[in-house]
């Protein structure tokens, strides 16, 4: 199912999103990891900033895709203007989110403030 998205958003932030998925499922897989699951892989990298995303029950990277693609998003069109995460930039991105806003905030910001 295709999600709606905002008119900023575009096919680039896709093609984009696409480059770096990899490396940030990867980051995703090791915060599992460190953080005690037996399926997930250890591929050497640190936790970081990432303890907030294990926290939840539901960890799946997948589940979680439309939050990180959408922050990435977000920062190729944002990022110039707010270099960091501010309440005037999440009072726009929870505007234009289509999903769960509160729920899904951190997978978002994280991926904003991603520097893969």
């Amino acid at each position: 199912m295709k999600q709606s998205r905002p008119s900023w958003y575009t096919d680039e932030d896709d093609s984009t999103w696409d480059r770096i998925k990899g490396a940030f499922k990867n980051d995703w897989e090791q915060t599992k990891n460190d953080f005690g699951s037996d399926t997930a892989r250890n591929l050497n990298q640190s936790v970081g900033d990432t303890v907030k995303q294990a926290a939840g029950a539901d960890n799946a990277f997948e589940n979680r895709e439309q939050a990180f693609r959408f922050g990435h998003g977000a920062r190729r069109n944002f990022g110039a203007s707010h270099g960091v995460w501010n309440n005037d930039l999440e009072t726009r991105l929870r505007t234009d989110y289509s999903g769960d806003f509160d729920r899904d905030r951190a997978d978002i910001r994280r991926a904003y403030e991603y520097k893969g």
